[in-house]
């Protein structure tokens, strides 16, 4: 089996699961994985021009694919018809780490007030209309993409049959993102005094940085100790809400800054007991998963993709709620610690890979 990855925006967690497929699915016997990448930054632009480069690159190339898998992140329409004829019958699956459907726009973005993220809506639904499978990254994810791509298509006038939303769902399943797994995970250790809550996501508007200071100020109100371990990824302009944690919890914070090394990033998951998180977009949770998979007790909003892989004891729907599990978890680390890398353990790449691989044997007669 003879496999192409396209990433046309590698970084972040597309780069991770980039990279995690192309390497564990290689280590699985009579299993080939060649990567292409171009660099993860005007997004916009990928979503527009990755096709041709890809396809400018597939002319040039010795030898081609039995089958190419590529990210949300390029547009399958115009790839599929810019390849060279040679490459034409080679089935392309696409894999949605996100959509723009349902993506939460910036209201800063000048696009969003034009209109213009509807051109990148229906490109979300084209191309999963071209491409020959579809994976999700969580069942969530699935569900809200077919539901806003129904909506999105009722309100075209007329000549709708070629983006059949019904045919995208039959041609679907869920592919989890994979994580590494945790090493020395030291699941018994005890709760820190304080406990320490860690920040590992993005500092960006879509995983809720505000939600996240007005919890850990719930916290605060009713007298409950913490520490802070800051180590999500900041870009040029730092979020207002960033500085405003700094300024009142600047005391209590054991580390703020992006890991500069994985070796550091796990050093700190170790540290940490808690993670405590309301984004408002999430279709899988990487970053949620990873530190799980470390004891990492986590207490999550009961929304968007948790509730349909996280168990229902770190789930919250209130600020009282959250503090009364806060209380619970600190009272019974131990349990909750093994649970949490329990959950998590079903994301270990090698198990993630063997599924696609299944998959891909069982749907396209690889073998």
């Amino acid at each position: 089996m003879n496999l192409l990855i396209l990433d046309p925006y590698h970084t972040g967690s597309h780069a991770h699961w980039a990279k995690g497929m192309q390497r564990h699915l290689s280590q699985i016997q009579g299993s080939a994985v060649e990567l292409w990448t171009m660099p993860g930054r005007h997004w916009k632009w990928r979503m527009h021009g990755a096709g041709g480069a890809f396809a400018h690159r597939a002319a040039a190339a010795t030898t081609k694919p039995d089958l190419i898998i590529t990210t949300d992140m390029l547009d399958a329409a115009s790839f599929k018809g810019l390849l060279p004829p040679s490459w034409r019958d080679i089935a392309l699956v696409q894999y949605f780490h996100e959509n723009q459907l349902t993506y939460p726009w910036s209201e800063r973005d000048v696009e969003k007030a034009r209109g213009i993220n509807h051109t990148y809506e229906f490109m979300n639904i084209q191309s999963a209309s071209a491409a020959d499978w579809v994976w999700f990254n969580s069942s969530y994810h699935r569900e809200v993409f077919l539901a806003a791509a129904t909506r999105f298509m009722q309100r075209m006038p007329d000549c709708r049959g070629g983006y059949s939303i019904q045919a995208i769902e039959e041609k679907s399943s869920v592919l989890p993102v994979g994580i590494d797994a945790a090493s020395a995970a030291h699941l018994q250790r005890s709760v820190g005094i304080p406990p320490a809550i860690l920040w590992n996501h993005r500092w960006e508007y879509d995983k809720g940085p505000d939600q996240f200071l007005k919890n850990v100020n719930a916290l605060a109100a009713e007298g409950h100790d913490f520490s802070l371990i800051l180590c999500g990824q900041t870009f040029t302009d730092v979020p207002p809400v960033l500085q405003a944690i700094r300024d009142r919890y600047k005391g209590i914070i054991l580390h703020d800054g992006y890991a500069p090394s994985r070796e550091d990033y796990v050093q700190l998951l170790r540290q940490s007991d808690f993670m405590v998180h309301e984004p408002t977009q999430e279709y899988f949770g990487v970053s949620v998963a990873e530190a799980m998979a470390f004891g990492v007790i986590p207490l999550l909003k009961s929304e968007q993709a948790y509730p349909s892989w996280v168990p229902e004891p770190f789930l919250f729907e209130t600020t009282e709620e959250l503090l009364s599990k806060w209380v619970h978890w600190k009272s019974n680390a131990h349990q909750g610690r093994t649970l949490a890398n329990a959950t998590a353990s079903e994301f270990y790449w090698p198990k993630v890979a063997k599924l696609a691989h299944v998959e891909l044997q069982e749907r396209f007669q690889l073998y």
